[in-house]
């Protein structure tokens, strides 16, 4: 066997190998309830119902709170606000920036999140 088709066997295999890892969790998936998510090595443990209020509180909230830490403003794990009074709360002149964009419904997603 000449050098040129040694390498090209050697450069199939590797090929054929890398096409069965990618496609073997599709071939040999098992129907799951959830699976989780990782990223950055950690599993993400969040449930669903609380993945929206996570994406808005990183959109709006997460420049000047933490859910455990005190940066620019108070740490909100755990916040004692109702939806209404929050969304009242945010669209006013007492809270710098206001977030009058924020409907109701997200605004109750975010507490979701944010509850222990």
């Amino acid at each position: 066997m000449s050098l040129k088709n040694k390498i090209f066997a050697s450069y199939l295999v590797v090929f054929i190998t890398i096409m069965m890892m990618l496609f073997s969790s599709v071939l040999f998936s098992e129907t799951a309830e959830e699976e989780p998510r990782f990223f950055c090595g950690t599993v993400d443990t969040i449930t669903e119902e609380k993945r929206a209020g996570r994406k808005l509180f990183n959109a709006n909230c997460a420049s000047c709170h933490k859910l455990d830490k005190h940066i620019t403003g108070p740490a909100l794990r755990g916040v004692k606000f109702d939806s209404l009074s929050l969304h009242e709360y945010l669209s006013s002149k007492k809270h710098q920036p206001t977030f009058p964009q924020l409907s109701i419904e997200q605004v109750n997603e975010i507490l979701k999140y944010t509850k222990d």
